[in-house]
């Protein structure tokens, strides 16, 4: 094998050139959908057996072709965002999504699990909000909620959770529906319905210790 260049580093290879050096290593060379397919032959010049190399065609910043959509794949065939990323035209982002053009709900969507070393923040201050009022009936909401050890389908592992369907039951106010009809929890939110149940529960322990203390110094 024998990779010719040029003297002049200020010109570009000629057309002859460039087949020259491209048959001192591949053969041939086919398209088929997706992929280009580079032949090489057996030879000792070479460190491999005689096959081919499969490039992929749609690999790297691609335009979606929908509705200004524009992803990041890393697959050898197929446009799939289950391989890659997108954005859409509104800024939203999905990692993995599962299918072609989701459709996305949320400003980030993810498949899989996400790892932080930080600490993620939600805004809380009472200056940002209005219409505040505490959680009634905190302790009966809550015994609508079974928590549960599950599978999510297709994915190995077990999980501890709640069922959306469930706390939709309870507490509405956290559980969200997509654009395909699956619920999801707002877990965080789950934490005050905890606050104010602990809160009925010490109000109902205070209560008893009352009585009792004043049965027993009668």
């Amino acid at each position: 094998m024998a990779i010719n260049f040029r003297a002049d580093k200020g010109q570009a290879l000629t057309y002859s050139e460039v087949d020259n050096n491209f048959g001192a290593y591949f053969t041939s060379a086919s398209a088929d959908g997706n992929t280009f397919t580079l032949y090489y032959p057996s030879s000792s010049q070479v460190p491999v057996n005689s096959g081919s190399i499969e490039i992929s065609l749609i690999r790297g910043l691609q335009d979606v072709g929908k509705e200004g959509r524009i992803a990041y794949f890393t697959g050898s065939s197929g446009i799939t965002t289950r391989e890659g990323l997108l954005i859409d035209e509104a800024g939203r982002v999905a990692i993995n999504a599962g299918t072609d053009t989701p459709n996305l709900t949320y400003q980030l969507t993810v498949t899989g699990d996400i790892k932080a070393t930080g600490t993620i923040l939600q805004s809380s201050d009472r200056n940002l909000k209005e219409d505040i009022s505490p959680i009634d009936n905190a302790l009966g909401r809550l015994d609508l909620i079974d928590g549960t050890i599950y599978k999510l389908k297709g994915i190995p592992g077990n999980k501890l959770g709640v069922i959306a369907q469930d706390v939709r039951k309870a507490v509405p106010e956290v559980v969200n529906e997509d654009n395909n009809g699956y619920l999801s929890v707002d877990y965080n939110g789950l934490v005050g319905l905890l606050i104010s149940s602990v809160n009925e529960q010490n109000s109902i322990i205070k209560d008893l210790e009352q009585r009792l203390s004043a049965i027993e110094n009668k």
